[in-house]
C-alpha cells in the first residue's frame, strides 16, 4: 500500500513540476533590416500590451505563454 502511494506521489509531482515549466517562455531574436540591425525598435506579442525593445544591436528577449 505504501508503494502504491508513493507511486501516484510521484506522479502527482512530476505532473505538477511540468505544468510549472510549461507555463511560459523566453523567445529571443534579432531584427534587421538588408543584414543591418535596427536599435529601438518595439516588439509587441500579437493580441497582448506586453512588449519589449531592441537594444543597441538590435536583439531582443520577451517571455510569452505557451501556444
Amino acid at each position: 500500500m505504501k508503494t502504491k502511494f508513493n507511486g501516484i506521489l510521484t506522479l502527482l509531482l512530476a505532473f505538477v513540476v511540468q505544468m510549472t515549466f510549461a507555463q511560459e517562455k523566453t523567445i529571443t531574436g534579432n531584427v534587421t533590416d538588408n543584414s543591418m540591425s535596427l536599435p529601438g525598435v518595439s516588439v509587441t506579442i500579437k493580441g497582448t500590451t506586453k512588449g519589449t525593445e531592441t537594444d543597441f544591436d538590435g536583439k531582443y528577449t520577451i517571455t510569452a505563454k505557451t501556444g
